[in-house]
């Protein structure tokens, strides 16, 4: 049965490799695509060594291998933009005008790397005094889909970071406007409060975009009444008029208006108060006008921006399942384009939630091997499964070895 269910999973993951492989018009292209992806999602690290034997049958002269993969990864004789626009078609083909499009940063610590091309100082996020180190920070965006499954967008380096003549919000601006060309301006664009930006906020309403923003609390706002405040200050104001001999509702207090920004006249906006406990901080929420529909309250907006951690997973998920702060490859465009391959094996990991999977779904997380356990966010179960399964053994030939002369 493991012989065999080996060979299901095998040949599911072949068709997808063969079908983005299709993208490229030379056949050695084609084949190194069909590798990468393989060696990515079978290996679970992003270093060329171990893709090249995780792709193989464990046959082949692992160094040549490595070599090769390495040269196809830096080359100038091909561009990399069809595999990311193919990644790009497929994610935005699950987005409808409810869908979450979950856009965030995150960073990459290289923090004994020297010789990287294009290495920046990024605040270590998984280090407890946040100190700054050498690394990259890297936008990705992703479409929320089922009870866990999270799509990749885009997963690209920000130049900004490493010197390069930009800043932070026009690369922001080009990635989303590059995301809405694609996803038809379709779906709710999910962010938190980093950005919070008057410049982010300009362009998603020129493009009108319907967008969920979770705000830092010195954003000024203008309520109904035509006065000028800070959003902390208007919560300590609902806050204090809330009366303190009425019982706290158990599911949280929650408080919805309509406001105005000063920078933005003529647009009318929503704005989202809500406690979980009475001496707790609020989560402060600013609903764009197009985000406002009929159906969605409070309530909706709340949890909509819940489905947001979907995120914190997903970029656990991918340093973790596959070692992405650990890789070797020194150049910029080699950089960019693993970052690719890893979104491409982090799509096919996730398009095991779908109908299609149920049967190998189930068959994969109740295997003999696996410990049972009730998780929510299943893509980690499936991703160290598959890898188990689909290691390829090492092969020693035989001969010579009892040959006595």
């Amino acid at each position: 049965m493991t012989a065999r269910f080996r060979k299901e999973v095998r040949r599911k993951l072949y068709q997808f490799t063969r079908k983005v492989a299709t993208v490229m018009s030379d056949t050695r292209r084609q084949r190194f695509v069909e590798e990468m992806i393989v060696g990515v999602v079978v290996s679970g690290k992003v270093h060329l060594t171990e893709v090249a034997r995780a792709a193989s049958y464990g046959t082949v002269d692992v160094h040549a291998a490595e070599k090769r993969l390495s040269r196809h990864l830096n080359s100038e004789h091909w561009d990399t933009s069809s595999l990311t626009n193919h990644l790009l078609e497929l994610s935005s083909q699950r987005v409808d005008d409810n869908s979450l499009i979950v856009v965030d940063l995150t960073d990459v610590a290289k923090p004994y790397s020297r010789k990287l091309e294009g290495l920046g100082r990024v605040r270590d996020a998984s280090d407890p005094d946040g100190r700054l180190v050498p690394g990259y920070v890297l936008l990705e965006a992703y479409v929320r889909v089922g009870r866990w499954q999270m799509f990749p967008l885009l997963i690209v380096p920000l130049k900004t970071y490493s010197g390069a003549a930009t800043s932070e919000n026009t690369e922001i601006c080009e990635h989303l406007r590059t995301i809405c060309d694609y996803t038809g301006g379709r779906g709710i664009y999910v962010l938190d409060r980093g950005a919070d930006r008057r410049e982010l906020f300009q362009e998603m309403l020129q493009r009108q975009l319907a967008f969920l923003v979770r705000l830092r609390g010195d954003r000024h706002i203008i309520t109904q009444d035509g006065r000028k405040l800070s959003v902390c200050e208007r919560a300590h104001e609902i806050l204090s008029e809330y009366s303190p001999k009425r019982c706290w509702p158990h599911e949280g207090l929650l408080h919805t208006e309509p406001v105005q920004l000063p920078d933005f006249d003529g647009q009318e906006f929503l704005l989202v108060l809500f406690w979980i406990q009475k001496d707790h901080e609020p989560l402060m929420l600013l609903v764009s006008p197009q985000a406002r529909k009929k159906g969605r309250t409070g309530w909706w907006f709340v949890k909509a921006y819940r489905r947001r951690w979907g995120v914190e997973d997903a970029t656990r998920s991918i340093k973790q399942q596959f070692s992405l702060e650990q890789f070797l490859v020194r150049s910029w465009r080699s950089i960019c384009r693993l970052l690719c391959f890893v979104g491409l094996a982090f799509y096919w990991l996730n398009s095991w939630g779908e109908e299609s999977y149920n049967n190998l779904l189930e068959r994969l997380l109740n295997h003999p091997s696996r410990l049972p356990k009730q998780v929510t966010y299943l893509f980690n179960g499936v991703a160290s499964q598959i890898r188990q399964l689909l290691r390829p053994k090492l092969k020693i030939p035989l001969c010579g070895y009892f040959d006595t002369g």
